[in-house]
This record gives structure tokens, sequence and C-alpha cells, in this order.
């Protein structure tokens, strides 16, 4: 298993290159308890699927998209909106994302 580690809002974040869906963060015990990575719990809402990093929604699409892309910024504009390539927005895999082309 290969992972690609990134960092969200200051917390440290690792994805499984081929398994997209596994997504773990880490996490320093409050306790006397070790360092170590904690499996993210995946969230579904009308919106798409998400992770909650520092209080905050973290679409799939857009996790996945910087771990393989990690100068991509994700503010908003019509110009930075991902595209699912094959129109299924349940895959969420790097091959399937791409940001949308924009005329200028």
């Amino acid at each position: 298993m290969t992972w690609i580690e990134l960092k969200i809002d200051g917390r440290k974040l690792r994805i499984d290159s081929v398994n997209w869906n596994l997504i773990q963060m880490w996490r320093e015990e409050k306790t006397n308890g070790p360092l170590d990575w904690h499996e993210c719990k995946m969230c579904q809402s009308s919106n798409g699927s998400y992770i909650v990093v520092e209080k905050r929604r973290k679409f799939m699409e857009k996790v996945v998209y910087k771990a393989h892309n990690p100068k991509w910024s994700d503010h908003y504009s019509r110009h930075n909106i991902l595209i699912f390539i094959n129109g299924e927005t349940d895959d969420y895999s790097i091959e399937n994302l791409m940001i949308k082309p924009t005329k200028r």
C-alpha cells in the first residue's frame, strides 16, 4: 500500500494511492496514548460524500484531487470547478476528476 500525504486546514491526511476511499488523519491523542493514524469516516449529503477536517466538510473529489495535485488551491471560482469525466458522481478516482474547461 502506497500513501499520498497532504495537509488540509493544517491537519495531516494520507490517502491510499490505489483505493481512494481509504483516508486517514494524523491524530495526537489528548491522553498519554500513542500518536497514530486514524481512519476518516466518510459521510453522505445530497451534494456527495465528504470527510470532516477541523470541523469543516471536505468533499471527497476535492480531497482526492488535492492529494494528487498538491499545488492546486480549492478556492471557488468558475475556472476552478471539478467535474467527473465519466459522469459517475460516486467514482472519486483521480482518473475520473478534472478541472472543468472554461471559455475565456
